[in-house]
């Protein structure tokens, strides 16, 4: 058991086909902590379409986890209304949540508010929804669909643009770092000031995640076991410079 204080996750897409409902479960039964987030995303339709036995686990394992621990559940763009919300999962849904480190304050939310991107056509956006998820039906491995993400140099400008307007916020409140899902790219960069930190997806293989231990926030990467980002032979698989985005 992997012991954390706080725990950030984000994208799970539930109800979606790439959506990695149960690793996930056998990510919860791996880790311990006294407080989970949700940053957004935990649903890939609004309306909870598509759901399947494993996605019913996870809102199961998780309302097992409240009793536990505390659990916040940041709104994402795909997410469900309040009402919807409160039913699924007995939890109001919430824009930001603040993590207090041994650094400092770390305000964490979904961060769609910063991608421009999201003014774009939906023809435009469901086609590269499309091309993003065929490649990953085509190899199992997630490494086609990395590739297609690092060469896509259009999502390489809305990432760094919203990265930037992320710090800018995190400046302008007076806290150490941000944390943000979205875009389904994990990071863990100091630059400006600021920690920046992306709690990536599981959506693709290897699974990401944020977590505060002794004091310290830092990305996670988890898939067979719980391995830093930063290891050496991690680092190019899991920090992607470039991604299609699916949100």
């Amino acid at each position: 058991m992997q012991k954390f204080d706080e725990i950030v996750v984000s994208d799970l897409h539930l109800g979606a086909r790439n959506s990695r409902g149960s690793d996930f479960v056998g990510f919860l039964k791996q880790v311990s902590t006294r407080h989970l987030i949700i940053a957004g995303d935990l649903f890939d339709s609004p309306r909870l379409r598509r759901l399947r036995e494993g996605d019913v686990a996870v809102l199961k394992a998780l309302r097992d986890l409240t009793e536990r621990c505390r659990v916040t559940w940041i709104r994402g763009n795909h997410d469900p209304e309040d009402g919807w919300a409160q039913a699924v999962l007995g939890l109001d849904v919430c824009d930001e949540a603040i993590l207090h480190s041994a650094q400092g304050r770390y305000l964490v939310t979904h961060g769609d508010r910063w991608d421009h991107s999201m003014e774009m056509p939906g023809l435009v956006v469901d086609a590269a929804d499309m091309i993003y998820r065929g490649a990953q039906l085509i190899d199992r491995s997630h490494g086609l669909a990395r590739m297609l993400k690092r060469r896509s140099k259009h999502f390489c400008r809305v990432i760094e643009l919203l990265k930037r307007r992320a710090r800018i916020e995190a400046r302008r409140r007076g806290m150490t770092g941000i944390v943000l899902g979205h875009t389904h790219v994990a990071e863990d960069e100091r630059r400006r000031g600021v920690h920046y930190l992306n709690s990536g997806c599981w959506t693709e293989r290897p699974a990401t995640f944020v977590a505060l231990r002794a004091g310290v926030a830092a990305t996670y990467i988890w898939d067979e076991q719980l391995r830093r980002l930063n290891d050496a032979e991690q680092q190019v698989d899991a920090v992607p410079a470039t991604a299609l985005a699916m949100s």
